[in-house]
């Protein structure tokens, strides 16, 4: 959430109306213990990069993100060690529009994603109307089967902190207090990254959890995360930081208290903005057919190769010492005793390119050629 003043307590909301203008907004966590970014310059991404494939998925939150009601825990701050995806989610509330309205300090989204938020009786999330605690956020992305060096990369912004778990690992967390200093968490990214193939699932569907804790104006560990400081008096037009907007009475429920209950109490804005990629390797798959093969498939191959000449393919190896002079492909395929096992080797490895685009190969490959698995019809 936004306080006047993180260091400061105020008694009423009138107090703070002088300081409202001209103090900044106050972010929900010290630091990140992982790499963070508030520049335009480039975001972390793991390495090293030889090993990094391209981008096979982008994550984006958007209202498609799925917001899990079960995980929700009312004034609950606790960040587990392992969090396994849950079932049954629905979908998050899309801000955009309602920070148009009233925005209570957070950075412009990032770029391709929305600001999220809760599914809450009370009323849309940016404003004053979410009780602190933690509410879960999930997305899901698949990968293929036999891809290599999996990595997750995210880039998040948050009112006030989160978690971020991958299939059920935990890759990374902020701390969690209210914000102290800026940059705040919903101005200054916060960038995880996880390379770990042992998280991922491959050849499956994978499981992106994001924990977002909101904790109370003022809360941190030290003071067992007491409601200290009130609402701010006001808030935005989307991110213009006019500070035009009063907080009181549209945007704060009416019976706002900093006494907390098991249910309610020190209602605040809470909110969530990320966007990731998802990046692997595609091993290289030799396709390759023995000279075997295109001897005993006469049907695989067209009349116009099986005549070719010899002499026309580029880099082959030289017929045997005294073989007949200037023979066909089928020729030599057919008569590795007279022409040389090299040369049909060279016959496999030109009709081999043409099939599939791999011309070298080896015997083990010779598994990816039978019938009906090669072509629907003969190369040409």
């Amino acid at each position: 959430m936004r306080s006047s003043n993180p260091r400061r307590a105020a008694s009423t909301l009138a107090s703070l109306a002088g300081l409202a203008l001209i103090l900044s907004a106050c972010s929900e966590t010290t630091a990140p213990t992982s790499l963070r970014s508030g520049g335009g310059g480039p975001l972390f991404t793991i390495g090293p990069t030889a090993n990094v494939g391209p981008v096979q998925v982008t994550l984006a939150s958007s209202a498609a993100t799925q917001f899990c009601s079960a995980g929700t825990v009312t004034h609950g701050y606790t960040i587990p060690a392992s969090y396994a995806p849950l079932a049954g989610c629905g979908t998050a509330v899309d801000l955009q529009s309602a920070l148009g309205v009233y925005n209570p300090g957070w950075s412009t989204n990032l770029t391709g994603s929305s600001w999220i938020g809760p599914v809450l009786a009370s009323g849309t999330s940016n404003e004053y109307k979410a009780n602190p605690g933690t509410y879960v956020f999930q997305t899901t992305f698949s990968i293929p089967a036999g891809v290599t060096n999996p990595v997750l990369n995210d880039t998040l912004k948050s009112d006030n902190a989160v978690a971020v778990y991958l299939n059920g690992h935990k890759v990374e967390q902020q701390v969690i207090s209210d914000c102290v200093s800026n940059p705040c968490n919903w101005v200054g990214a916060f960038v995880i990254s996880d390379a770990n193939a042992a998280d991922f699932v491959i050849g499956g569907t994978n499981t992106v959890t994001v924990l977002l804790v909101d904790t109370p104006n003022g809360g941190t560990p030290g003071n067992n995360y007491a409601c200290i400081f009130p609402p701010q008096t006001t808030g935005s037009h989307g991110f213009t930081g006019d500070n035009a907007v009063p907080t009181s009475p549209a945007h704060v429920v009416a019976n706002w208290t900093a006494t907390m209950t098991a249910t309610s109490g020190c209602e605040n804005p809470t909110g969530l903005d990320f966007h990731g990629t998802v990046s692997w390797v595609v091993p290289v798959i030799l396709q390759w057919c023995s000279p075997g093969f295109w001897k005993n498939h006469l049907d695989a191959w067209s009349t116009a190769n099986q005549n070719k000449l010899y002499s026309t393919l580029v880099g082959a190896a030289p017929l045997k010492a005294g073989s007949p002079s200037n023979p066909t492909l089928l020729q030599v395929v057919s008569n590795p005793q007279i022409f040389g096992g090299p040369a049909t080797v060279s016959v496999a490895n030109y009709l081999s390119g043409i099939a599939f685009g791999s011309s070298v190969g080896t015997s083990a490959d010779d598994s990816n050629c039978n019938d009906g698995v090669l072509l629907t019809g003969p190369i040409s």
